[in-house]
């Protein structure tokens, strides 16, 4: 292993070659995300500079981007699998992304579905709770009051009210609250 890219890539030395890996079924913040630097902190304590085992599981083997797509193991640990059961990635990019089911799959999100969260919710600034007059004045595209959170399919970011780009995102998905976007494989929006 030579580099982190963020909480779900990492560059392997394979063969006298560096390789950028993706691991598979999983998605954790992207740089200058929140939760970004605790993702890749835990990625380091996990692996912490061990050999690792590349296990194929994804459909193809590289994904669109030319990353090698592979389960990554250490000993007997699941790196993925431990990024989501300490709440530091979510399970993503299966069959319910349209993207084929893995073998771990189903293992992925029950642990997603009982995992902490570390990360994915400290969108800054903190959302705004919708008040009494709904829609809010200028919204373009308003969800039900009940479920104010904004979730966005082509970009997989969910707006809260009070956030930057909240009053025109046309949202494909309503939410109650951030944790039910993020559980639902959305990640908080930054501004």
């Amino acid at each position: 292993m030579t580099r982190f890219v963020d909480g779900d890539t990492i560059h392997v030395a394979r063969g006298g070659t560096v390789e950028k890996l993706r691991i598979i079924g999983i998605d954790s913040p992207e740089r200058d995300e929140c939760g970004f630097e605790a993702s890749v902190g835990n990625l380091r304590r996990v692996i912490g500079g061990r050999q690792v085992s590349l296990v194929p599981g994804a459909r193809t083997s590289r994904d669109q981007y030319g990353r090698l797509l592979r389960y990554v193991e250490v000993g007997r640990t699941d790196v993925g699998l431990a990024q989501i059961t300490s709440g530091y990635a979510v399970a993503r990019f299966d069959s319910r992304d349209g993207y084929g089911a893995h073998p771990r799959e189903a293992a992925y999100v029950a642990a997603d579905r009982a995992s902490p969260d570390k990360g994915w919710l400290c969108a800054t600034p903190p959302p705004v709770r919708p008040r009494a007059d709904w829609p809010l004045p200028g919204d373009e595209h308003p969800c039900p009051q009940a479920e104010p959170i904004k979730g966005n399919e082509s970009s997989m970011i969910a707006h809260s009210p009070g956030q930057q780009s909240y009053l025109v995102t046309n949202p494909e998905q309503c939410f109650a609250t951030l944790a039910d976007a993020v559980a639902a494989g959305f990640r908080p929006a930054k501004r």
